[in-house]
């Protein structure tokens, strides 16, 4: 099998995985599981799972201190990002908060040419335009039906991510992505900890089904996309990960009507559409592909 077909099928894997997380979220919330609980024990697991397989696979870690504080920094963002996004689930289906999500590389093309690290073309106009028009048709068709809190919590998350992914594209040129995620996955730990037992719900969970949702959580959504993540992004160019990625809202969408009866209505399928049109014309190169370097969730 040729490297790219063998790519391609890593990464759809490792999207789909990714477009679970808000599924766990969402079962996580019917049977009463504190995020206090679910997600400091999701990153200390990941964590230790991840950093055992970069001792056996051998993996670079970050070489210098100032990318080891920049990474455990990134973890601080990355915990702000996670928590917005579970909150949101408390209000909104897990396929509309995901498609929110999703808008995060607009957030990075803004911000790219407010920075002036890029400049504006019409194809990043398009991005622009299509993307926030399909957030519009998302919320605005239906929107006394829609929590409007739980939007602004789900783009305070896509804002969050955006961060993150500028932040790590800045210390990649160093650390090698492995290296960079077993740091920001000690960040994220470390964090979530802190929140666990500030909000005073950190406590290991007793009920068999709570722990079958942090497993789950855990090797489903967490270990497996990310090794296969990598393994993909070694073999394709950037731009095709990321339109591959585009995949994660869809499987979202879909495990949300089939697991948990949620409604796909037309604002969010024609909305999600646009959304996802967007976010294409956001991640085709405009010139030469440079190796992926971003993370995934």
């Amino acid at each position: 099998m040729r490297d790219a077909t063998l790519g391609t099928i890593f990464v759809l894997i490792a999207a789909a995985g990714f477009g679970t997380i808000g599924i766990f979220g969402e079962l996580a919330a019917i049977v009463d599981l504190e995020l206090a609980a679910l997600l400091p024990i999701r990153f200390a697991f990941a964590t230790i799972i991840i950093t055992l397989l970069a001792v056996i696979r051998d993996w670079s870690l970050p070489p210098t201190r100032r990318e080891w504080v920049i990474t455990l920094g990134l973890g601080g963002i990355y915990t702000a990002m996670t928590l917005l996004f579970f909150f949101s689930l408390r209000s909104l289906t897990a396929g509309l908060a995901t498609i929110v999500l999703y808008t995060y590389p607009i957030f990075l093309v803004a911000f790219s040419v407010v920075l002036q690290t890029e400049t504006m073309t019409p194809q990043k106009l398009v991005a622009l335009t299509t993307t926030t028009l399909g957030v519009i048709i998302v919320i605005g068709i239906d929107s006394p039906n829609i929590d409007s809190f739980g939007i602004l919590l789900s783009l305070g998350a896509a804002l969050c991510y955006a961060i993150y992914t500028m932040g790590s594209r800045s210390v990649v040129t160093q650390a090698t992505p492995q290296g960079l995620t077993i740091g920001v996955l000690i960040g994220t730990t470390v964090t979530m900890i802190g929140y666990g037992v500030i909000d005073g719900g950190l406590s290991l969970p007793r009920e068999q089904t709570h722990w079958g949702i942090i497993l789950g959580i855990v090797i489903f959504s967490t270990v497996l996309p990310h090794i296969l993540f990598y393994q993909g992004v070694s073999r394709l160019e950037a731009s095709r990960v990321g339109i591959i990625s585009t995949i994660e809202p869809v499987v979202t969408v879909i495990l949300g009507v089939i697991l948990l009866n949620e409604a796909l209505t037309i604002p969010v399928i024609i909305g999600g559409g646009f959304v996802l049109i967007g976010v294409v014309f956001a991640q085709r190169p405009s010139g030469r592909s440079s190796p992926q370097s971003d993370l995934s969730e």
